[in-house]
């Protein structure tokens, strides 16, 4: 990503600006400098941000590829968003790489919906 922000620099003239800039592209997903597929790359950095796994295998990029073409990276990463606010509860699907994920996601997706049904809205 460093160099892309000297990029970027080099055009606005800016180091802080240029990293700005460079974040905002990649949030909104216009800018990809991860291994060129950006819907893998979303679901790999919210599973590692979620979970703290620092080691991804090649065999995690394709499960996230396959579950990013199948379901769209979009929910695929609201899914690793809910499983890991939920991960202490009890029955919660152990879940340590992306590979398990995919293997698991059936399991997943039902305990989810079970603690969907059992949280109550205050209105």
């Amino acid at each position: 990503m460093d160099w892309v922000v000297q990029l970027v620099a080099n055009v606005v003239g800016d180091q802080a600006t240029a990293k700005m800039v460079v974040e905002v592209l990649m949030e909104e997903g216009l800018l990809s400098v991860g291994y060129g597929d950006a819907d893998v790359d979303r679901v790999v950095q919210k599973f590692t941000d979620t979970f703290g796994t620092t080691k991804v295998s090649k065999y995690d990029r394709y499960a996230a590829r396959r579950l990013a073409q199948k379901y769209g990276s979009q929910a695929i990463v609201g899914i690793i968003q809910l499983l890991g606010e939920n991960r202490e509860e009890k029955y919660a699907p152990v879940i340590g790489n992306i590979v398990q994920l995919e293997d698991k996601l059936v399991s997943v997706l039902n305990f989810l919906r079970k603690i969907k049904k059992s949280e109550t809205l205050d209105i």
